[in-house]
């Protein structure tokens, strides 16, 4: 019997609300989730994210990603088991989803020369069939993950929802290319599946498998077909924000979304400006992911419904006017636009951590608005 409960409460066309009860746990679908890398979300106290009063909507934030890869690296996953997973280490007493580090590692070991196996030598990534060899950015230390051990590594973390490790191709890389990675994928993931099934019972979390295939239809159907003979309790999507313009994103989100089981949560991996969730979204996926909304905040940019704002710009140097009018978040209920350059422009912190807060606070406002709104739908 499935962990994790997965109902679907109203749908039409492609587009559905959905409700997940996980260990004990239960949170409304769609859901964007904020990326907290290394058991953090860079600059944002979790508290503030279960506070009505900082967040500036009553439901608050139920679920958050951390990264496989980095913690790992440091401080590790023994550590983090030993100070009783990461829900203790980090204080929080929501959902965590772990990613499997696979993004990370390919990303640092891949690039679109077409002797990828060269340059996977060079920088001390090895691909092989059993996993894949990696140097530590941090100290140049060799490590490798395979299929079982990322397994092993995230029931370490105590994470609710795990993903299986994948074979991420870069962007600009061949159909044949691509197809190789794709299969390896396949192979990957009944390996995680058979390792982690007898475990199943015992551990904190659940699996869901990562479909790839890059921007080739075909590719995706096939990777769809061989993954959805699996039991697993919810199916991801990767390889859609490795670099490709957003014409092909959005074509492959068009072909996969309902194509997917409809009975199990559908994860759009990495995707997280307003714009592409409203459209992933009406395509049938229900889980959302990126670090956009508080890395752009660290670069000066908040979100609102006129397109971002820039707010070093010199034109809100005296605009004593919230960020957005319409947001009820800790920094638009108490900051100007004004004060906000100031701090981006003299290079104070806090400039950076208002805006992610306020990046989160929009991204999950809107859908929760969305939710609202799409109950009064007809169907």
């Amino acid at each position: 019997m499935s962990k994790l409960d997965f109902k679907v409460l109203k749908q039409k066309g492609k587009a559905r609300v959905g409700q997940i009860t996980l260990n004990g746990v239960t949170l409304s679908t769609p859901v964007f989730m904020p990326v907290g890398t290394k058991a953090t979300i860079k600059g944002i106290p979790l508290d503030l994210l279960k506070d009505p009063n900082y967040l500036g909507h009553e439901n608050t934030i139920k679920l958050i990603l951390a990264n496989t890869f980095h913690l790992y690296l440091r401080p590790g996953d023994e550590l983090i088991k030993k100070a009783g997973g990461l829900h203790t280490f980090e204080h929080r007493d929501g959902l965590i989803l772990t990613d499997s580090g696979g993004f990370q590692v390919f990303s640092l070991g891949l690039s679109k020369r077409n002797d990828r196996e060269q340059n996977s030598h060079v920088v001390g990534m090895k691909l092989r069939e059993e996993g894949v060899k990696f140097a530590s950015p941090i100290d140049g230390s060799k490590h490798m993950f395979t299929p079982e051990n990322v397994v092993d590594i995230q029931c370490n973390f105590g994470s609710d929802i795990m993903m299986v490790l994948d074979v991420c191709s870069p962007s600009g890389a061949d159909k044949t290319t691509i197809k190789k990675h794709m299969d390896m994928t396949h192979r990957w993931a009944k390996r995680a599946f058979d390792h982690f099934k007898p475990k199943y019972d015992e551990a904190r979390g659940v699996l869901f498998p990562i479909v790839q295939g890059g921007v080739f239809h075909d590719l995706r159907q096939e990777s769809i077909d061989f993954l959805s003979q699996y039991a697993w309790d919810g199916i991801a999507v990767g390889g859609v924000s490795v670099g490709e313009t957003k014409e092909l994103i959005r074509d492959v989100v068009e072909y996969v979304g309902d194509k997917l089981p409809s009975d199990k949560p559908r994860y759009l991996m990495g995707v997280g400006t307003p714009e592409d969730i409203l459209h992933a979204i009406e395509n049938g996926f229900d889980m959302f992911d990126c670090v956009q909304p508080t890395r752009i905040g660290r670069h000066g940019i908040g979100f609102s419904d006129n397109g971002n704002i820039k707010i070093t710009n010199a034109q809100y140097r005296e605009d004593f006017a919230p960020l957005t009018d319409t947001c009820q978040c800790y920094t638009c209920k108490n900051f100007s636009r004004a004060y906000i350059h100031h701090l981006m422009r003299e290079g104070e912190m806090l400039g950076g951590i208002l805006l992610g807060l306020h990046n989160i606070s929009y991204l999950h406002t809107m859908l929760e608005k969305w939710k609202k709104e799409f109950y009064t739908k007809p169907v």
